[in-house]
């Protein structure tokens, strides 16, 4: 089952909403370029990709307990995606 993450601030009314505290990490961030919505699982495909076989091998850090987020929106009728991986220096 997937789950639905959004961020909160002290204004937020998060009645019969469980709240999660996300420990501070440093963050990769591999945001796609506006697309439409039919080239979504090419550009996940694609940003997932840069960040396994090619950013992680090569950067010198390590993912943080496999801890990932994927944030999606929409401007003007183009979508588009920020992964974001938890990582450590190594």
């Amino acid at each position: 089952m997937a789950r639905l993450f959004a961020f909160k601030d002290e204004s937020s009314n998060t009645d019969g909403y469980t709240t999660v505290t996300i420990s501070e990490h440093t963050w990769a961030i591999f945001p796609s370029e506006p697309h439409p919505w039919e080239q979504f699982g090419v550009t996940i495909e694609s940003l997932y990709k840069r960040f396994y076989s090619e950013w992680l091998p090569t950067a010198g850090y390590e993912q943080v307990g496999g801890i990932e987020f994927e944030m999606n929106g929409s401007k003007d009728g183009l979508n588009y995606i920020e992964l974001w991986f938890a990582v450590r220096k190594v």
